[in-house]
């Protein structure tokens, strides 16, 4: 029961749908009433019918506007969360404040049964336009993701594959096609594992990895697969990443048309709490992530996991702060990662002023810091022969402007940089889940996982940003 309900979906499916029709059901009844009651004369004639249907009515239309703009000005003025939120954001806090307005009126002018049922309509109108608002943000999948909770089973995957039993992608599909591999599973796995923190000490919480079903085929050789290295945004989690990015639906359908082929992924912890901000560099405020990410993290998948060693075959991915990880981390080492997905990022890690963080996580050191600015780490590491897939949702301007300013550069480095803007989309998970899937498309592309080169134009959700 417990794991029903923890998995119950909070974006799709029947709970959404029938939260929103009993509200508007609820709604429709206190408005039925109150009309039933003005035409049929009842309670007062005149006066009673302007309090029971206009005076409600008045107060939802004030209450909608109110809630709208204290939603716009905290959004879009005064960028109180650092990102506009997007106009289906505001949308639904306006419609939530407007059908509460409502609510409440009607609490205050009925007693007994039509009293409760605008106390239920209060609670219905709450959870309404909190599940909209996160539909349209895409952070929480499930009931149980609002609580940190998932249904991914731990497990030890030490040691899984033997460097020696490895074999490259071509041969996988050489095998496959001379039908030496049959049992290829249809789905992947994904799993929580425990990286230890061997050299860096970082006190990361756990991993997730996601398997392809070639990974995990009972054949007696498994192809050496590229990696991608997710990071969510802050707060956030590994489980966040998967949750919410759709990572797993997306690598599944990636494999069914690869003949089981995937990138592994290894959704890391950058946080270590969700309250945490890292800025992913190795300091005295909260450890050393950036060690824990590119060793740690790391040797882990090398040794223990079938992927393969060489830089073009891995690529780091990241969204909001972890986007901006993403490319600090993936533009001052080119040796370890060939490919960078960041979506939503800034132009600068920041936590803070820039004054409290040098002097806090660099220890006053002004240049360290400004080499981990993406621009920075990229004209440093110029040439750079990198592949960059930078997105924005289109209604996220900051991030669309960010985007704007650091394509440029990265081509001028010399990487393959293509910049895009997801439809209709702001700082949010289906921005993220837009490039993230043209992103896999390139860089399965460049790593033999596909031979057929992507087209921005089978992507109709996503739009070229000029550079």
């Amino acid at each position: 029961m417990r794991a029903w309900l923890m998995n119950i979906s909070l974006v799709d499916g029947w709970f959404p749908a029938t939260l929103f029709s009993i509200t508007a059901v609820l709604a429709a009844i206190l408005l039925g009433i109150a009309i039933w009651e003005t035409v049929g004369g009842s309670r007062g004639g005149g006066k009673r019918a302007i309090a029971v249907v206009a005076c409600p009515m008045v107060i939802a239309v004030i209450a909608g506007i109110v809630g709208w703009v204290i939603a716009w000005l905290l959004s879009d003025v005064f960028v109180v969360f650092g990102v506009g939120l997007g106009p289906r954001v505001i949308a639904w806090a306006g419609c939530g404040c407007a059908i509460i307005g409502f609510a409440v009126s009607h609490a205050m002018l009925h007693r007994g049964v039509l009293r409760a049922v605008a106390v239920i309509l209060v609670a219905c109108a709450v959870l309404s336009a909190a599940t909209g608002i996160d539909q349209a943000y895409g952070e929480y999948a499930t009931i149980g993701s609002l609580f940190g909770q998932d249904t991914y089973h731990e497990a030890d995957l030490t040691g899984m594959a033997k460097r020696s039993d490895l074999i490259s992608v071509t041969q996988w599909k050489q095998e496959a096609a001379d039908g030496s591999i049959s049992d290829i599973p249809a789905h992947g796995e994904v799993s929580k594992v425990n990286i230890p923190a061997t050299t860096s000490h970082f006190e990361a919480r756990q991993a997730l990895v996601y398997l392809p079903p070639a990974a995990i085929a009972t054949a007696k050789h498994k192809p050496a697969l590229p990696v991608i290295l997710m990071m969510s945004g802050q707060p956030g989690s590994p489980g966040r990443a998967f949750a919410a990015g759709g990572i797993q639906t997306m690598m599944d359908d990636y494999a069914q048309h690869h003949g089981g082929l995937a990138p592994i992924v290894i959704a890391a912890d950058q946080l270590g709490d969700d309250s945490h901000n890292t800025l992913c560099v190795d300091s005295p405020v909260y450890g050393n992530v950036l060690t824990y990410l590119t060793k740690d993290v790391v040797d882990w998948v090398r040794t223990n996991l079938p992927a393969a060693w060489q830089a073009q075959d891995w690529a780091i991915a990241g969204f909001s702060q972890g986007a901006t990880c993403s490319l600090q981390i993936g533009a001052n080492h080119p040796y370890l990662f060939g490919t960078i997905i960041p979506t939503g990022s800034e132009l600068k890690p920041t936590n803070g002023s820039e004054s409290s963080m040098i002097s806090r996580f660099f220890r006053g050191d002004r240049t360290a810091y400004e080499k981990q600015i993406p621009i920075n780490a990229i004209r440093n590491r110029a040439p750079s022969n990198q592949t960059l897939v930078i997105g924005a949702g289109e209604r996220d301007h900051e991030s669309v402007r960010n985007a704007e300013r650091i394509a440029p550069v990265a081509q001028q480095a010399g990487m393959h940089v293509t910049a895009v803007e997801s439809l209709g989309n702001a700082h949010d998970w289906h921005a993220v889940q837009d490039t993230l899937r043209y992103g896999l498309a390139v860089f399965g592309c460049n790593t033999g996982l596909s031979d057929a080169k992507p087209k921005l134009a089978d992507y109709p959700n996503l739009k070229r940003i000029a550079i």
